[in-house]
Order: structure tokens, then C-alpha cells, then sequence
């Protein structure tokens, strides 16, 4: 019962937070990819924070 109040709790904030993440993951790998921004260990940081993203925008849709 509790995984069902955590998803309706992260559904609520989920709709502004996607766009917001998304956004800003972007700039990053613009930045690190155009702008030649950022060493190896921090890009590999940048993927590890998008890949985190994908599996907490997913989260509410697993735990149903």
C-alpha cells in the first residue's frame, strides 16, 4: 500500500518535473557535446543522471 501513495504522490509533481528534467538534460548534453564542456568522468556522470531520469519518470508506471 505504501508504493501506491508514493506513485500518487510523484504522479502529482510528475507533470511539471519531466519538462523541467528534460530541459535541462539537454542543455547539458548540448554543452558537453558542442562546447566541448566537461571531462570524460563528468560526462559519464551526465549519462548516469539521465539514465537515473528514465527509470524514475517510469517509476509510477511500474509500481502500478
Amino acid at each position: 500500500m505504501a508504493s501506491g501513495a508514493l506513485a500518487a504522490r510523484v504522479a502529482d509533481v510528475q507533470i511539471i518535473l519531466i519538462p523541467v528534467s528534460v530541459v535541462s538534460l539537454a542543455v547539458a548534453h548540448y554543452r558537453a557535446r558542442r562546447m566541448g564542456a566537461g571531462s570524460r568522468g563528468q560526462r559519464v556522470v551526465l549519462w548516469m543522471a539521465t539514465a537515473g531520469s528514465i527509470v524514475l519518470w517510469m517509476l509510477p508506471h511500474v509500481i502500478r
